[in-house]
């Protein structure tokens, strides 16, 4: 083996959550995962998460759907960028997404439009759309988003390292056929971070706001046979985080955990 082999393929993939609760309330933190340093999954809490020292690191948001609890971030942290000394970053989604963001938020109105400042040719935020269920490289890691059902445009994705592990995301979502089809067939996938917002005695709100409840992912994992990953359940609205907790709890099913704030997971 060459010295190059053994950097690709015993590197490891740090992800650490900053954020990962359905509303920003008390202690809780909203969506926002924090890659190998420099890429964010979202942007619902990095500047309430991370020293100035960290935040100028990072080169990219990956960016799931425009609510606002997985953008809030986004402003204050472009805002921050700019004040010392403004390097780029990019702003990476699938086109829908980041036509909602500049014709909605980065509009003068709401927020500056930072894809213009200080100018044109060196804006403080570069966008970058790619396309869906194909991989897009992002430095060493490759990024491929996928449709999801929620009430605005949203991708889920499936992140891989360069030697081909990785990991899957549902972002916000009810049941999405092609999510789990895809699950079912992509190879060296370590987990599954799976949106969980509402109890089961609120699936009806769940499916109309376009989330699910322990139920509903046990359905999905039963119905395209991937009893044997782990997930990781993420976007709990605090207000139900026991009563979510305890209906895992009663399942039996020890391949189903909840996502952590604070927590570091590695691939």
């Amino acid at each position: 083996m060459t010295q190059l082999q053994a950097i690709t393929y015993n590197q490891v993939m740090n992800i650490k959550i900053l954020g990962c609760s359905g509303n920003y309330v008390g202690r809780h933190r909203t969506t926002c995962f924090l890659i190998d340093g420099s890429l964010l999954i979202d942007a619902g809490t990095v500047t309430d998460s991370l020293p100035r020292k960290d935040l100028s690191k990072i080169k990219r948001v990956l960016v799931t759907h425009t609510h606002m609890d997985h953008l809030k971030g986004l402003f204050p942290f472009v805002d921050e960028i700019a004040m010392m000394g403004g390097h780029s970053i990019e702003l990476v989604s699938a086109a829908p997404v980041l036509d909602i963001i500049t014709n909605n938020l980065l509009n003068n109105l709401i927020w500056p439009d930072f894809t213009v400042i200080p100018s044109a040719m060196d804006a403080i935020i570069k966008l970058r759309d790619i396309p869906l269920e194909k991989p897009s490289h992002l430095d060493g890691i490759a990024v491929k988003p996928i449709l999801m059902t929620h009430t605005v445009y949203t991708v889920g994705y499936v992140v891989r390292q360069q030697n081909g592990e990785g990991f899957m995301f549902t972002a916000d979502t009810g049941p999405t056929k092609r999510f789990w089809e895809l699950a079912h067939d992509e190879k060296n996938i370590h987990f599954i971070m799976a949106d969980v917002s509402f109890p089961d005695r609120l699936s009806n709100l769940a499916l109309i706001s376009g989330h699910m409840t322990p139920s509903i992912l046990m359905d999905m994992i039963d119905r395209y046979d991937l009893g044997d990953r782990t997930f990781y359940v993420t976007h709990i609205k605090p207000i139900f985080g026991r009563e979510i907790t305890r209906e895992f709890v009663r399942s039996g099913r020890p391949n189903i955990r909840i996502l952590r704030q604070g927590q570091t997971l590695e691939i």
